[in-house]
């Protein structure tokens, strides 16, 4: 609905002249002079008041009348929005901006969509309001009183250029060198009738005796090699002498094939008699474990009997995870600490990266090789804190950590320029170490960013630029009431 200046003065002197009359009616008396000034009644003229009564419908037809047309508004009426509550003064203007040289505007700093153009109290908290700051800062910049800043605690540090260095603290746990295990299993099956390490843990050296077998397969190939043996010698000068050499070379193979040693062959020639349980030796030196077979077994060929492992040295496998694999390479120094050896410390490199990660830590296994022995208290399955010295980086900018806003695809920090003006800008940021993270593109070395309280400034920033944007809307309401011809603001 539209109101004319006209139509809001109708409307006022309808409702002061219902209220006269529905007065006399109830309690008799007589309206004062004041009340019936714009009727031309005076007191006591009873006789009017039926002619007053009878000439409302006449005046809501002129409020209607009004309503419907006339003047545009202008002023204040016409500033009015739904937004913003606008408190009038005598003098005030329409179409007045805010900016340089621009009439000085009042504010509530607990209701901000309270604006005046005089200083006075707030109609909703009754506190004082507050002059609006005129501002011609440029876009994008954000421009903060430097009492504001002192009260929310703003902090600022200078950009940098520095190399970066991280040590990862993470944990490891001692495992046997693979490469040092040996399972024993023979060729050949038979019975083990004595057998020389007969438990686990056992030291086992190279070259020296395990066990004994029976096997009737190799009783077998001894008496056919003792055979072709014997051919060979009463053929050699004659024409078959070849064939009969080519017989106890494969002969003699055959027996070695089975792990027969060329001292047990040079005996079996020796003697000529077929040995009925021939010696296995040791394949490695080391501890025995997992052994699975005991005196008078059945073996069949290829079964594991033990595993021979060295332990001259062992593996010590870190957990590293994901986000600290940029910083971790082979030959990567590492420090070992035992937490049941304080004060005493065993240094290593990286010797293997694994490839796998593991799904459920999401980690990688970085393998690192110590010396140990059987007095050393570097023992399988044990747990170490390990320490992992990464390389230094090159030099480049650099800012605290927590200067940087991460928006989930960006990252951002917020630029003092100095004046209590603030600006953001984005960043491409790299690797993060000791508290600090580095910048590869979006800062120069010398520049400050805030430290602290960047979201209180944006916070700040937004409630300025609340307040701006009533500003303009209650202004631009203005100036379109005075330049358009044909009516007033549409509700």
């Amino acid at each position: 609905m539209k109101l004319s200046n006209f139509g809001f003065w109708i409307l006022d002197f309808g409702l002061v002249a219902y209220r006269t009359v529905i007065s006399v009616e109830n309690d008799g008396a007589a309206p004062t002079i004041a009340a019936f000034s714009d009727f031309g009644l005076a007191s006591g003229q009873q006789s009017k008041i039926q002619n007053l009564k009878s000439k409302i419908p006449i005046i809501l037809f002129l409020v209607l009348a009004g309503c419907g047309g006339g003047e545009p508004a202008t002023g204040d009426m016409a500033r009015h929005d739904h937004d913003t509550l606008v408190i009038p003064s005598a003098t005030s203007k329409a179409g007045v901006v805010l900016g340089s040289g621009a009439q000085q505007r009042y504010t509530c700093s607990m209701h901000p969509h309270i604006i005046a153009d005089e200083p006075g109290a707030c109609p909703i908290c009754g506190m004082e309001l507050t002059p609006i700051r005129q501002s011609t800062t440029a876009e994008g910049i954000v421009e903060i009183d430097p009492v504001t800043i002192q009260n929310i605690g703003v902090r600022t540090a200078p950009v940098t250029v520095e190399s970066l260095s991280r040590t990862i603290r993470t944990t490891g746990r001692f495992e046997m060198d693979e490469q040092g295990a040996y399972t024993v299993s023979l060729k050949v099956g038979g019975w083990v009738e004595t057998l020389h390490v007969d438990y686990e843990g056992a030291i086992a050296r190279l070259g020296e005796p395990l066990l004994e077998l029976y096997s009737p397969e190799l009783v077998s190939a001894q008496e056919e090699y003792l055979l072709a043996l014997r051919n060979a010698r009463r053929l050699a000068d004659g024409p078959v002498a070849q064939d009969a050499q080519r017989l106890l070379d494969a002969a003699r193979r055959r027996l070695l094939y089975w792990d027969l040693t060329d001292e047990q062959i040079g005996q079996l020639e020796r003697t000529g008699e077929p040995f009925r349980a021939l010696t296995f030796y040791a394949p490695a030196s080391g501890e025995v474990m997992n052994k699975t077979v005991v005196a008078g077994q059945r073996v069949a060929a290829g079964q594991a009997l033990m595993d021979i492992v060295d332990i001259s040295k062992i593996w010590l496998i870190a957990d590293v995870y994901e986000q600290d694999m940029g910083w971790i390479e082979v030959g990567t120094p590492a420090r070992i600490e035992l937490p049941y050896q304080p004060g005493e410390t065993w240094t290593g490199r990286v010797d293997h990266i694994y490839l796998m990660m593991n799904l459920e830590a999401r980690s990688a296994r970085a393998r690192i090789v110590l010396p140990a022995g059987r007095q050393s208290p570097l023992k399988p399955g044990m747990y170490a804190t390990v320490y992992l010295e990464g390389e230094e980086t090159e030099s480049l900018p650099v800012v605290p950590e927590e200067a940087v806003i991460r928006t989930g695809e960006q990252a951002l920090v917020l630029l003092s320029l100095g004046g209590g003006r603030f600006q953001p800008r984005e960043i491409q940021t790299g690797i993060q170490a000791e508290g600090k993270v580095q910048v590869l593109a979006g800062l120069d070395e010398g520049e400050l960013v805030v430290t602290s309280a960047q979201f209180l400034i944006d916070s700040e920033a937004r409630l300025k630029g609340a307040v701006g944007a009533m500003l303009g809307s209650h202004d631009h309401g203005g100036m379109e009431g005075e330049a358009e011809a044909g009516g007033g603001h549409a509700h």
